[in-house]
């Protein structure tokens, strides 16, 4: 085991080993890092908004993203979907007071809404519930286009961005992204970057909003040809009507697997919107056939990971969401748990060594996986999760596969590099 202490970073938010010695770190605070041995230095990015997120393809190749956020905003008192806009709009037309044209006007409004509600039920024939899985969707209808803006009004005055660099961080193409919803995952197909937004996962003024977007750039065409005639200033994308909290991908590296909350209905509705699931499967293409997973209850989902077998292995927020005066409202749970689904269904498993876990992986073609509990310590399976057994390891903040290899983060500024010790 390699052990890299940084001395010059407080606290890491997040990493990325490029080599057996070498990567990248995000610092609290947006600060990114490029670190060697036990040398980190730091890596000038754009100055207009937080970093967030990264994603390196290679020591010179990569992303970083993330939200502009003014210091004083106007105090958001909610917002409103246009289903409940209805009612209100009902009561103002019953009041004398309104002018005629005013009324007109909403009324126009409200025939509209209910022509909305009540017609278009064509993408019905999109959808095909999987009689072998249950709570798995089949979606036959292609949703890689290019979007419009997409605001959140609680998020007034909030930008989000991307920049992308090709020369190590030494200059950048900055690119905003037309919403304002908070960036929360990156992660590349080809050369393509894909970034996954949450309109707000936070509780405050500004209710919880569970809806999200992901948002493509790159003009890569070795997996999706359409993406040749992508432009940063209309960007390829996909409307997935949910948060996206992290991007997995398959065992065989053929799918990608979008993962977090569960649906956010639309007017209209569409195949998407309208059917539960917290994961999106889609191929790598982007392209149809998709799938639709739906974890049980509104717990959002974590971290995702498959095995060899083609088992899924899923970590469980701690808190729920529940429709309280009609706001949306995060409930506590006990502990983050862990799911499996295997045999067409999920069904919780429990370890004797721990309740509650922060993440899952899997090293792809070994048979090898590891959790890390919230307590952070971390078991590990050489039989795609049969049997688990606790490591010698400690106080571990998160960990990701490398190649055969895992690494992981220790303490406050500690990276490990445990090597593939074969089988």
């Amino acid at each position: 085991m390699r052990v890299f202490t940084l001395d010059a970073i407080k606290q890491i938010q997040d990493f990325q080993f490029l080599t057996d010695s070498s990567g990248y770190v995000l610092a609290d605070g947006g600060q990114l890092y490029r670190f060697r041995g036990n040398h980190a230095e730091p890596v000038a990015t754009p100055a207009g908004f937080t970093v967030t997120q990264f994603h390196f393809l290679d020591a010179t190749h990569g992303a970083v993203a993330g939200n502009y956020r003014p210091a004083a905003l106007p105090v958001q008192q909610g917002s409103v979907g246009v289903v409940a806009l209805l009612p209100l709009v009902l009561v103002l037309l019953l009041r004398k007071s309104v002018g005629q044209q005013l009324r007109a006007a909403l009324l126009s409004l409200l025939l509209l809404g209910g022509l909305l509600a009540g017609c278009g039920r064509g993408w019905q024939q999109y959808r095909t519930p999987d009689p072998a899985w249950e709570g798995v969707t089949q979606l036959s209808r292609s949703q890689l286009k290019q979007h419009s803006t997409h605001q959140y009004v609680g998020n007034k005055g909030q930008k989000s961005f991307i920049a992308l660099t090709q020369t190590g961080g030494a200059s950048w193409e900055t690119r905003q992204i037309p919403s304002n919803f908070y960036v929360t995952a990156l992660t590349a197909i080809g050369r393509n970057f894909l970034v996954g937004t949450y309109a707000n996962p936070h509780e405050s003024p500004s209710p919880l909003h569970a809806d999200g977007d992901v948002w493509i750039y790159g003009q890569d065409s070795t997996f999706s040809p359409e993406l040749a005639r992508n432009v940063p200033a209309r960007p390829y994308g996909l409307a997935v009507h949910r948060a996206v909290r992290g991007f997995s991908f398959s065992a065989t590296g053929e799918q990608l697997f979008i993962f977090g909350s569960d649906r956010m209905p639309t007017l209209p509705p569409d195949e998407v919107s309208a059917t539960a699931g917290n994961i999106y499967e889609l191929p790598v293409s982007l392209r149809p056939p998709y799938r639709l997973l739906d974890v049980p209850d509104t717990v959002e989902v974590t971290s995702l990971a498959q095995a060899d077998t083609g088992e899924l292995w899923a970590t469980l927020d701690n808190r729920k969401v529940r429709l309280s005066k009609g706001v949306l409202r995060y409930v506590p749970l006990p502990s983050r748990q862990l799911l499996r689904f295997t045999q067409g269904r999920w069904q919780p498993y429990a370890l004797p060594q721990a309740r509650s876990f922060g993440q899952v992986a899997f090293v792809a073609n070994t048979g090898k996986g590891y959790l890390l509990s919230e307590a952070g310590q971390v078991l590990a399976t050489a039989d795609n999760g049969t049997t688990w057994q606790p490591i010698s390891l400690r106080n571990i903040r998160r960990i990701k596969p490398w190649r055969r290899a895992l690494t992981l983060q220790q303490g406050a500024n500690q990276l490990l590099l445990v090597p593939d010790t074969g089988s």
